[in-house]
């Protein structure tokens, strides 16, 4: 192999190997493309619901009840994101809620381009990769095993990470392409702009630029070491009066860290997905430029720590990370490395536990992990693609045939916590429907178990076995402010409630007035006191 030298950011020359030739022709291009994407893409397709989910409620209510100009306050965010509050506003206008069951066709179009511009980001970071073989089949696998990340492509409010992935994007590929340097006054403006829209934005650049600062150091000028200092203070600045001096609530720093560990264990969801964890830190060794006496040492050390993680129920996530983060320092891409530790911190940030927040450092993972494995991208190059398009064939067909409700062996088995979860979303939707024209219409609402924040209940936020499609407030925010009957003219409520369970659940000293079946989510009912006129009338 043919190598040539190149200077890093501190001045220091070491030799890089040229890439492989890149795949060979347009065809091959995108069908390693689709691979890459169709990890997370293969759930997306086959369970998202096109209906109201968690927020969504709260956010169909502000609709009728908010100002647009309201919509620059605080929302159910806890930092300030005024320009995603307006935009998501927008989606939630064009959905109608005054049509409810909400329109499946706008909600799947409006989900569809939130998943349309995670499909943008990931071809900017694959475009851009130097081994996109091993990118495309280290990206399938992660996609699929840790999907819970995606889980806000199941709302329209996922608008409020476009732009986060986005910024990933961006910057891993002026990285690759080393034009970063051209247009970093540009991405400074913007960064600073985005901190109105998501912080996690504004942090992922913060991050970046410094390692890039870092790099190039020695090379700047007085000018441009001022420029650099501005553009970090300036990031910083925004991030810490977005985040810490005006939060909307604050949070114990153990509660912050609670959900840190969280936010990892809501994307590592079982053993399967804790193995494809450690595998990926041994590959990443592997990868490593490292003496195979060192390869090996490292290799049993991760194996050690896997065991000790394993056994005290930690997350394997956290040694690949750090396996990357270690190959990120022996290669000195510095800006690569201060973004991976940026990404691996931002649940800090969020401390409510969701899988979203560790979707970021998954990603960066997923490229460093490909990143200079020369060597495994060539004994990878021998399969057609002819199979990959096989392979892709095949999984359309699942999806569909999963989606018209056809059971596959093991797909079906596995697929079953979020074909369950779509079920629930829709169940909800049409007991809040019927609840709406019954004689219990002035009646409160509630449910049977709680679906708070993640760190309110891990298990039941892993398993999702009788939990709710969304929070109890936001659905109480829009049954008061739109469906409740506000006169009571048919059946006063007199403080009765209305209790809804999913999975199957029931409730002791309480009469089911009315039920729906699922496949797959089981039964979701609704319960109310035992009243002579409501005994008499039995469950619908």
């Amino acid at each position: 192999m043919i190598s040539i030298i190149q200077t890093d950011g501190a001045g220091i020359a070491e030799p890089k190997a040229n890439p492989l030739p890149d795949l060979n022709g347009r065809a091959e291009t995108i069908t390693y493309f689709i691979l890459a994407v169709l990890g997370f893409s293969f759930w997306f397709f086959m369970v998202v619901p096109f209906a109201s989910h968690r927020e969504s409620y709260s956010w169909l209510a502000w609709v009728h009840t908010q100002t647009f100009a309201q919509q620059f306050e605080f929302g159910l965010s806890s930092t300030y994101r005024p320009l995603a509050q307006v935009v998501t506003r927008v989606g939630f206008v064009f959905l109608n809620p005054r049509i409810f069951p909400t329109s499946v066709p706008r909600q799947a179009l409006v989900q569809g381009l939130i998943y349309a511009m995670f499909v943008l980001a990931w071809w900017l970071i694959y475009s851009a990769a130097p081994q996109k073989r091993m990118f495309a089949l280290i990206a399938f696998v992660v996609g699929g095993v840790f999907f819970s990340g995606y889980v806000h492509l199941f709302h329209i409010y996922g608008m409020f990470y476009v732009p986060v992935i986005l910024m990933l994007g961006a910057l891993i590929r002026s990285d690759a392409l080393d034009t970063f340097g051209k247009r970093e006054a540009w991405f400074a403006l913007t960064a600073v702009i985005l901190a109105f829209w998501h912080p996690f934005a504004t942090g992922l650049f913060v991050g970046f630029y410094f390692g890039y600062y870092l790099s190039t150091f020695w090379r700047r000028s007085l000018a441009q070491h001022i420029q650099a200092i501005a553009i970090l203070l300036a990031g910083t600045t925004f991030i810490a009066a977005l985040v810490v001096i005006f939060p909307r609530a604050h949070m114990p720093l153990a509660t912050k860290l609670f959900g840190f560990l969280v936010s990892y264990k809501t994307n590592e969801v079982n053993r399967a997905a804790s193995l494809v964890a450690f595998l990926l830190a041994l590959m990443v060794f592997l990868s490593t430029r490292l003496s195979p006496r060192l390869k090996l040492v490292a290799c049993l050390l991760a194996s050690a720590l896997g065991v000790v993680f394993f056994l005290r129920s930690l997350p394997l996530l956290f040694i690949w990370f750090l396996a990357v983060l270690v190959k990120l320092f022996r290669l000195r891409r510095w800006s690569l490395f201060f973004l991976m530790l940026t990404a691996a911190v931002l649940p800090l940030g969020g401390g409510i536990g969701t899988p979203v927040y560790a979707l970021f450092g998954i990603i960066v993972s997923v490229y460093a992990t490909s990143l200079d494995w020369v060597q495994a991208e060539k004994a990878v190059s021998f399969v057609k693609t002819q199979y990959v398009i096989g392979a892709i064939a095949a999984l359309a067909m699942v999806v569909i045939m999963v989606r018209a409700g056809i059971n596959v062996p093991v797909v079906t088995k596995v697929a079953n916590p979020l074909l369950a979860e779509r079920e629930r979303t829709y169940q909800l939707e049409h007991i809040l429907a019927w609840l709406h024209d019954s004689d219990y219409c002035a009646y409160d609402i509630a449910f049977a178990e709680n679906a708070g924040s993640p760190i309110d209940d891990v298990e039941s936020a892993i398993t999702r076995r009788n939990r709710p499609p969304a929070d109890i407030e936001d659905v109480q925010h829009f049954w008061d402010s739109d469906l409740r009957c506000q006169n009571g003219a048919r059946l006063p409520g007199h403080g009765d409630v209305a209790i809804m369970t999913f999975g199957g659940a029931t409730l002791a000293n309480s009469v089911l007035v009315h039920q729906i079946g699922a496949r797959y989510a089981g039964d979701a009912a609704v319960w109310v006191r035992p009243h002579r006129k409501i005994a008499e009338q039995g469950p619908n």
